[in-house]
């Protein structure tokens, strides 16, 4: 069995998919380098303008001085530093400039601060970098403002949702849930990891399309690496080289999604740097209510997309043994990308594989009765529901495979 998977796994890395995978590390670096280096500038660590992909590099020098545990010295030293800053000044003479791709370190910790006060109406901009709040004459008084945003938040969330609406005791559970948040929090630069995640997310549903392409001919009849008539016809052949091709487009997957993690990490560790695993999560998602760093909190959405991927994997060679056509088997995948791609603005999108590589994984959460699950542990759940209903199809289909049958 292992020489049959071997074998079927070695196919798979033919012209098709390698040409995919080449295109998508293309794409990567492209829509990264023109995004970013068009988009972006920021002041120095002397209050110069740096313009480009080095305003990262900029970027990253200057919030050195931020790094630290954000108690009450921390809050009491920023709020000084800013406001004799040229940041401050700069920011107040030009308005608009933090909304249009502009950065300044203060943007790390300052944002973070001004949710606690916006709550579910924080957004960018020079507006949102103050530090002139009464809550901010204590560590203690920060840290309870922050905590009842997030309630205020993630509560706005389910009423926008409107699908499944907290009784009274899930709201107490949630405010208790949140209310044992460990602070203070650990702040730092971690810009290139806020780009890793959100391009993860952008270009999610084109790795999909990829593995469309590269998986339609596993059990196709027009591929050369698809299913013959020998294959078929041979003693026990069909079991086992069914059987050989599901783990090797699993396998296959797994090792495309690693690859398509792995150029993310490079392209935007190379421009933005990848400081920052041990910040606390809440610097890069602020209604986040665990207890954890950012590291912790990447290892969730990484794992996340991972189950997606082998669900879009699953699904592309059911069609492949359905159709048999490599084909139509890649046209079928992207409208199926197509289709999970159309928003939902309830719960229910959180049933959706392509949603589980994104920022829900750290975010989101659902109620089981009183008890609150996280979003996490609900994709790796349904992922794996997911995976077993369609490989007990798949074995449905092959058993009844006929070669000569026309689709």
């Amino acid at each position: 069995m292992k020489d049959f998977v071997k074998s079927e796994y070695r196919k798979l890395w033919n012209g098709v998919s390698i040409a995919a995978i080449t295109a998508l590390g293309i794409l990567t670096i492209i829509y990264a380098v023109v995004t970013l280096g068009i988009q972006y500038r920021t002041l120095d660590a002397n209050g110069n303008l740096v313009t480009g992909l080095t305003s990262f590099r900029a970027l990253r020098e200057a919030a050195q001085d931020l790094e630290g545990v954000m108690d009450e010295e921390y809050i009491q030293r920023l709020s000084a530093d800013y406001n004799a800053s040229f940041d401050k000044a700069y920011l107040e003479e030009h308005w608009g400039f933090m909304g249009t791709g502009g950065m300044t370190k203060y943007m790390i910790s300052n944002y973070l601060i001004n949710y606690a006060y916006f709550g579910p109406y924080m957004s960018n901009g020079n507006d949102k970098m103050g530090l002139d709040y009464e809550f901010l004459h204590s560590e203690e008084s920060f840290y309870q403002k922050y905590k009842e945003a997030v309630i205020e938040q993630l509560l706005y969330v389910n009423e926008e949702n409107g699908t499944f609406q907290y009784s009274e005791k899930q709201v107490a559970t949630l405010t208790e849930k949140v209310q044992k948040l460990k602070t203070p929090f650990q702040i730092g630069y971690h810009t290139g990891w806020s780009h890793v995640t959100n391009y993860f997310r952008m270009e999610y549903p084109v790795f999909f399309v990829l593995l469309a392409f590269c998986l339609a001919c596993v059990y196709a009849k027009d591929s050369a690496g698809g299913i013959d008539e020998l294959v078929l016809a041979a003693r026990h052949g069909r079991n086992k080289d069914m059987a050989a091709r599901w783990i090797a487009g699993n396998l296959f997957a797994l090792t495309v999604y690693f690859i398509y993690v792995g150029m993310l990490m490079i392209v935007h560790g190379a421009i933005a740097g990848l400081q920052g695993l041990d910040v606390s999560v809440q610097a890069s998602w602020f209604e986040c209510f665990y207890s954890i760093c950012l590291g912790t909190g990447l290892l969730m959405i990484f794992f996340g997309g991972m189950a997606g991927a082998l669900v879009m994997a699953n699904i592309v060679m059911l069609l492949s043994i359905a159709i048999k056509n490599a084909k139509l088997v890649a046209a079928a995948g992207i409208v199926i990308v197509w289709l999970l791609r159309k928003p939902t603005y309830s719960q229910m999108k959180l049933l959706n594989p392509i949603q589980f590589g994104g920022n829900e994984s750290v975010t989101s959460f659902l109620f089981v009765g009183n008890t609150i699950v996280p979003y996490f542990v609900i994709v790796m759940l349904l992922g794996a529901v997911y995976v077993t209903v369609l490989r007990m199809a798949m074995r449905r289909s092959y058993k009844k495979y006929s070669y000569n049958k026309v689709w």
